[in-house]
């Protein structure tokens, strides 16, 4: 009986050593011709040979083997499946047939059937047979593909329009992690237009190489936004020239944050990407503010979102301009030239102001003639650490009435009562967010200007560190605005359990709190606000809150659940 590989594919058997052998049993010299066949790649002249060998030696078991392994390569695995059927009934305890119609099942997808056959081949074989082992291990092969995996790829199941959708919500950095995790997903990725439509490499040393690649899969015309930090001169230069060759005309959003910008590439690279531009954001780059209102901006004639925080002001010349801006953040220590731009931007909707020389008392009196009706959100941070507050809305036309939605103050040590009791008065009909962090001049008028002229349609209060109230200002004001949804008074002893209270009976529906460093309430309080808004609650900030069992705080975790509330201790 001849021996065969592992491989399961019929082995050659040594040369007779004389002719005279071979005549005498004729069936060999049909193997000899058929073997000779199939290693030429020769399968179907090799299967009739086979067929005539078998005519010779009827029943030969390694003729039949010989001649699955032949249909097998014609991808006729019926016939195979038929031999080896043959083998396991002539030789029921050798494993050669087993194996061979164990394999034909699972190239069949058959697996179940396959284990049944490697079952059975485990009784009939003697386990001292050389390919014991193999039968085991085939076994559990069959096995583990015949039972479901519990991992589903949704990128099988889900519609394409489904699956875009999952991508969009992703960032770029996931998008490209996500071509490493099989081949379907690579193909979707870099295919989906979708993919390379925010490039944004952050202060990543991503190669220019490497940036030159996604250019080229993304073709140019699906690229909206590009963005990059802390980019040298010479690393910005090849990269706006990487746009300019990749014809990236299509891009809407450009943002190179602390970036030394060679002036006249990205003059170059505007001038063929710019009439689409919508957003640009130059924090902390090499261009001057002269030079972006002079050379930039006239090349993006749809330009509405402009970030300019921590540039040298330039030579400005004051003349007339016409911006249409309607996003403005901006950074400049010179009150002249900040009333000047402000005046140019007549269809402002959101300015984020930055300064650390300019007062909100002579900003405002230097603007006191200026009209500016479509100003809906206005952020005046006074400082030299600059942290943006803001983040850019769609440009849709918004559907609020006219009047400032939105008003935060922060830092500025010369913003007085007065000074909030005019911005109250003055747009207490359509103010619904209310910002006012480390304002040390304030008093408690606050709690007066909440009953008069009131605050009717006020959402979002946050009055962190707002020293100067006491528990009945704080009573004051959470009563007299039942509407808050999202309120933040952290650092105010006059928060109490009185006043958590007033949150459980008067504020309607509470969405975000954050009483951090109030270490007058205790858990007692806290029942009493979670009991009541359990429903509507999405965060609840306790950090520091001393008086606030270890207790409490696991009720709560437990009642609203561990992503809604943060405690934290720190020593103080």
């Amino acid at each position: 009986m001849h021996k065969r590989k592992l491989d399961l594919e019929p082995i050659q058997t040594k040369k007779p050593k004389n002719d005279s052998f071979i005549v005498s049993e004729p069936w060999k010299a049909a193997f000899s011709d058929a073997r000779k066949a199939f290693s030429e790649n020769n399968f179907k002249e090799s299967v009739a040979l086979f067929t005539r060998a078998l005519t010779l030696k009827p029943g030969h078991t390694t003729i039949l083997d010989c001649r699955a392994a032949s249909h097998e390569k014609l991808n006729q695995i019926d016939l195979a499946l038929r031999d080896a059927s043959s083998i396991i009934s002539i030789a029921p305890t050798e494993s050669r047939g087993y194996l061979r119609a164990g394999k034909l099942l699972m190239l069949q997808k058959k697996y179940k059937q396959a284990v049944n056959v490697y079952q059975r081949a485990l009784v009939k074989v003697d386990p001292h047979d050389s390919r014991y082992a193999q039968i085991k291990q085939m076994k559990q092969t069959a096995e583990k593909r015949a039972t479901p995996s519990s991992y589903l790829d949704f990128m099988q199941v889900l519609p394409y329009d489904v699956v875009s959708l999952i991508f969009a919500h992703l960032s770029f950095d996931r998008r490209v992690q996500c071509t490493g995790v099989s081949k379907a997903w690579r193909q979707f990725a870099l295919n989906w237009s979708g993919m390379w439509r925010d490039l944004d490499f952050g202060h990543r040393k991503v190669p220019v190489t490497t940036i030159k690649k996604y250019l080229g899969y993304a073709t140019g015309r699906h690229i909206r936004r590009f963005a990059m930090m802390d980019a040298d001169k010479n690393r910005m230069r090849k990269c706006l020239q990487a746009l300019i060759d990749a014809d990236c005309q299509y891009l809407t959003h450009l943002d190179f944050v602390r970036c030394d910008i060679p002036l006249d590439v990205f003059l170059r690279m505007l001038r063929l990407t710019g009439k689409h531009v919508t957003t640009m954001r130059l924090d902390e780059s090499s261009l001057s503010v002269a030079q972006i209102l002079q050379l930039v901006i006239p090349a993006m004639p749809q330009l509405a979102q402009l970030s300019i925080i921590g540039l040298e002001t330039g030579d400005i010349r004051q003349d007339s301009m016409d911006l249409n801006l309607t996003h403005l953040r901006l950074c400049i220590h010179d009150t002249d030239t900040t009333s000047w731009l402000i005046k140019q931007c007549k269809k402002l909707t959101l300015l984020d102001f930055y300064t650390n020389t300019v007062s909100f008392a002579d900003f405002t009196h230097s603007l006191a003639r200026t009209d500016i009706p479509e100003l809906s959100e206005f952020h005046f941070t006074f400082g030299p650490v600059y942290q943006v507050k803001t983040q850019w809305a769609s440009l849709k036309t918004s559907s609020l009435a006219k009047g400032l939605h939105t008003f935060g103050m922060y830092g500025d040590p010369s913003f007085t009562s007065s000074l909030l009791e005019f911005m109250v008065q003055k747009y207490h009909t359509t103010l619904k967010h209310l910002v006012i962090a480390d304002c040390r001049m304030l008093d408690s008028r606050l709690a007066q200007l909440v009953v008069s002229p009131g605050l009717p349609q006020i959402q979002t209060l946050k009055i962190n560190t707002y020293i100067a109230l006491e528990e009945w200002d704080v009573h004051t004001i959470i009563s007299s605005c039942p509407t808050l949804e999202d309120i933040s008074m952290s650092w105010i002893t006059g928060v109490t359990d009185s006043v958590m209270s007033d949150l459980q009976t008067v504020t309607k529906k509470l969405k975000r709190l954050d009483i951090s460093n109030c270490n007058s309430v205790t858990g007692v309080g806290l029942q009493k606000v979670v009991k009541a808004h359990r429903s509507t609650l999405e965060r609840l900030v306790l950090n520091n809150c001393q008086r606030i069992s270890p207790d409490a705080v696991t009720w709560a975790v437990n009642t609203l659940g561990k992503r809604v509330v943060e405690c934290k201790y720190k020593n103080m």
